[in-house]
């Protein structure tokens, strides 16, 4: 269970637009760079189509992600500073 001060924490990070849960319900245009909701097929600005990866999974094939919270980590992390949870080093 939560405590209140990490609810409050997660609340504010998705209110911002930040966190994984906003990286998850968007995509970026490899053409011009516009942000779009994970459903679009097609950039608003430029109507080039818009990729099938969201911000998420793009940022977690290039970074260390938690496997078990999802939170991003140093690729030589051994744990997860937020859950503990033991990771295995990322080959360089």
């Amino acid at each position: 269970m939560a405590t209140l001060s990490e609810t409050i924490r997660l609340e504010s990070m998705r209110q911002y637009g930040f966190g994984a849960e906003a990286m998850k319900a968007l995509k970026v245009c490899t053409r011009c760079g516009t942000m779009a909701a994970a459903t679009a097929t097609f950039c608003k600005e430029c109507r080039a189509r818009l990729p099938q990866e969201t911000l998420f999974q793009l940022y977690r094939r290039r970074h260390g992600v938690c496997p078990e919270c999802e939170t991003v980590i140093p690729d030589s992390a051994q744990f997860c500073p937020q859950c503990g949870c033991r990771v295995r080093e990322r080959s360089k």
